[in-house]
């Protein structure tokens, strides 16, 4: 059974207008419903007690997510507005945050709030159906972990399909490798795992500590970026 006490009732119904570019690419399409920026605002004026964020140690970053059966149901829509709320605010008030899963704000739902830089989407039920053979390294962030930085090995490249905004299958092949990074850690969310169960150790030496503080990362910037082949690109 679901632990739902922390979700909202429903704050109206879905508007059923998509906008989209004709590309399908995650960063070059406006995969948003026109009606999800102010549907998000009036859900803020109506509940304006901001929504907290599930920090490390909190059962619902652990437990199994369930899939969405009904998009149209009046939790799930509330659900998916607190969802987006969280994302925003934390973009308002760090000058970054690109996605969050629902388990961080204490719902087990496989659903995934996003922010590339054109607006909120959402992603339902999303699975990856294709990794690229091809890895880079980087240092990995968490909402739910925060002024930590976790060295992680990815796949440079992933496909995925999902259930978008209107309840409509979508697929997202071949992703570049700053969306590919960033889904693979929010799915990890969906399936209990938190970027610091599987650190990446360098074959070298264990003088590059896996796990390293922000504060310290701040401090030696450039020192740390060597030691990966990537680093993430803030989308505000």
């Amino acid at each position: 059974m679901l632990n739902l006490h922390r979700c909202l009732p429903s704050s109206g119904s879905i508007q059923k207008l998509l906008f989209r570019s004709e590309s399908t690419n995650a960063y070059s399409s406006k995969w948003v419903l026109p009606s999800l920026s102010e549907d998000l605002k009036k859900f803020t004026s109506t509940y304006p007690r901001p929504v907290s964020i599930c920090l490390i140690g909190d059962q619902h970053l652990r437990r199994k997510n369930e899939s969405v059966l009904n998009l149209q149901d009046g939790f799930v829509q509330a659900a998916r507005l607190r969802l987006h709320r969280a994302l925003a605010d934390f973009r308002s008030q760090n000058g970054f945050g690109r996605g969050i899963s629902a388990c961080q704000i204490g719902i087990n739902l496989r659903m995934i709030a996003l922010n590339l830089g054109h607006g909120p989407l959402t992603l339902i039920n999303p699975e990856i159906t294709w990794f690229s053979p091809e890895k880079i390294t980087m240092w990995d962030d968490c909402m739910s972990i925060p002024h930590i930085l976790v060295k992680k090995q990815r796949a440079k490249s992933i496909s995925i399909n999902f259930i978008d905004d209107q309840g409509v299958k979508q697929n997202w092949n071949k992703l570049d490798v700053s969306i590919s990074e960033l889904l693979q850690h929010e799915m990890d969310h969906l399936d209990g795992i938190l970027n610091i169960d599987k650190p990446y150790q360098d074959n070298q030496s264990n003088e590059n500590e896996a796990i390293i503080s922000m504060a310290e990362y701040q401090r030696k910037k450039q020192y740390f970026d060597q030691q990966v082949d990537y680093t993430i690109v803030p989308t505000i």
